[in-house]
């Protein structure tokens, strides 16, 4: 195009403006057909998305706009046909409220019986206190699955494990058991990580060959170690890294774990603050057996698998941002028993008592294969208040 035949920007900008007021009005009236078309389901009680259809649509229509703006115009009708979908499935929603089953219990604040993985003095042991210091008793047991397997047989109303940690990500043993185990979140605490790295009287930074702790809290440190020419050995848990030391009597071996745990078991500081990264968080949840939600939650889990279509999980992303819900973090894990298929962990700004929630969890569950919800919990910023690691 030659510079003379360029318009003036002002004059095609007014263009445009007159070109989106009638789109506007278009899109209203196929806003208020869309209405009309969940009014008619809820009688019929027929499914809102109609995949067949909006192929169809998207072929037949697609197929009339010039070559070059094809894949532009396409983009434009999936994304119109997806917020007509949205627009129905909130009209659907307030009409029957019953639709979306929430069996929400009441949200056990002061739980009698807390239990948490290893040992006192462990992160986790810290993490429970904090959480619950009116607790009657907090014990610990072995393994994640046995926190999980004690609240979901009835012998503790609520366990403490950790959910992620700020360098070294996602702790998939606990999301893996939420699911197995058929628990829900409903609690949660951020703590600063302080490791240290502690050993017997008389062991000095020179002597120690091997460093011996949960494997995050070792990758929390890898900098050190490998810097000290120090080989790792894998513990249970922080607390029970320095119950070993304390009862290996080897000069040679040293505990990645925190002071509280040198103290308790006996050990002497060799360095503080050994992790990579100085703003070292890990994020604690409590899980127990009942579903619940409070109007101040901030926070909420959800798990869900797909429909074997293209673009399934793209459209399941859009969903949360049509309803201007903030996705936070997001991961996979495979099916167990279905090689090269994954279950997705979703985490979202926002409480169960919402209505724009409550609706985008409608149109997900609608929509795709399988939807769980882990929890609806408060997650404090990591500066209201002290907090620890694994």
């Amino acid at each position: 195009m030659q510079q003379s035949n360029i318009r003036p920007l002002d004059e095609t900008r007014a263009e445009i403006t007159a070109i989106d007021r009638e789109i506007q009005a278009l899109f209203l009236r196929r806003m208020a057909c869309a209405e009309q078309v969940a009014a008619y389901k809820l009688t019929t009680g027929d499914a809102i998305l109609k995949p067949d259809r909006e192929q169809y649509l998207i072929q037949t229509l697609g197929a009339q706009a010039p070559a070059g703006l094809r894949q532009e115009y396409t983009a434009l009708l999936k994304s119109v046909m997806r917020v007509s979908r949205k627009h129905q499935y909130e009209f659907v929603l307030a009409c029957q409220p019953e639709r979306l089953a929430l069996p929400l219990t009441p949200r056990q604040d002061r739980p009698a019986r807390v239990a948490y993985q290893g040992l006192p003095a462990s992160y986790q042991s810290q993490a429970a206190r904090a959480m619950f210091p009116d607790a009657q008793e907090i014990f610990h047991v072995p393994t994640f699955e046995d926190v999980f397997r004690a609240v979901s047989e009835g012998r503790a109303d609520a366990g403490v494990v950790p959910a992620e940690n700020s360098t070294v990500g996602t702790i998939n043993e606990a999301c893996d058991l939420l699911v197995q185990y058929d628990l829900h979140i409903s609690h949660s605490h951020v703590d600063h990580i302080q490791n240290c790295l502690c050993a017997l009287p008389g062991a000095t930074l020179a002597s120690v060959r091997t460093a011996c702790s949960i494997k995050p809290a070792l990758g929390q440190c890898q900098n050190f170690l490998k810097a000290h020419g120090l080989a790792q050995r894998e513990a249970e848990n922080t607390a029970v890294a320095a119950q070993t030391v304390a009862q290996s009597g080897d000069l040679t071996l040293a505990a990645v774990c925190s002071e509280q745990a040198a103290a308790l078991y006996g050990l002497s500081v060799l360095a503080r603050g050994i992790n990579d990264d100085k703003h070292n968080q890990t994020r604690f949840i409590a899980v127990s057996r009942g579903l619940s939600a409070q109007p101040d939650d901030n926070r909420i889990s959800l798990v869900f698998t797909l429909p074997h279509r293209d673009g399934s999980l793209a459209a399941a992303l859009s969903v949360c941002a049509d309803h201007e819900i903030n996705l936070t973090e997001i991961h996979s894990r495979p099916l167990p028993e279905t090689p090269w298929e994954y279950r997705f962990y979703i985490d979202l700004e926002g409480s169960l008592c919402d209505p724009a929630v409550r609706a985008m969890i409608y149109q997900l569950e609608e929509e795709l294969s399988t939807v769980r919800i882990l929890g609806s919990y408060r997650i404090s910023d990591s500066t209201e208040g002290e907090v620890t690691s694994l």
